[in-house]
């Protein structure tokens, strides 16, 4: 009896999880070789984009620049009252960067190339 509803079980999981084949209408011909390809002129190839930064601090300290899963891009040394300006060259998908200093937390928007921010 075990063995029958053990097969019973099987037959059945086997039956509802039968694969089915995906159905897509493609209008358009696929190219056959790289010349056929049109590409917009419009599109944008790069797969990172370069931020400046400045930061500003009232002490000593070390920043750290990352990205919102706590990946580190930069870490930096700020002195009293002098701006440092860094380079961040950052994956083109990201929107944001974090900054940590001294526990002090802040999240700046990447929507231009140049960035600032002052730490009190």
């Amino acid at each position: 009896m075990k063995k029958i509803a053990f097969l019973l079980a099987i037959t059945l999981t086997v039956v509802f999880t039968s694969c089915k084949k995906d159905r897509f209408d493609y209008n358009e011909p696929k190219p056959e070789n790289m010349e056929e390809l049109t590409i917009p002129s419009s599109f944008d190839w790069k797969t990172t984009k370069d931020i400046q930064l400045t930061l500003t601090a009232q002490s000593n300290g070390i920043v750290e620049v990352t990205n919102s899963q706590g990946i580190a891009f930069q870490k930096a040394f700020l002195m009293p009252n002098q701006p440092y300006t860094m380079k961040l060259t950052v994956p083109s998908y990201e929107k944001t960067v974090k900054l940590k200093f001294l526990g002090q937390e802040a999240s700046l928007e990447l929507g231009t190339a140049n960035l600032s921010y002052q730490f009190n």
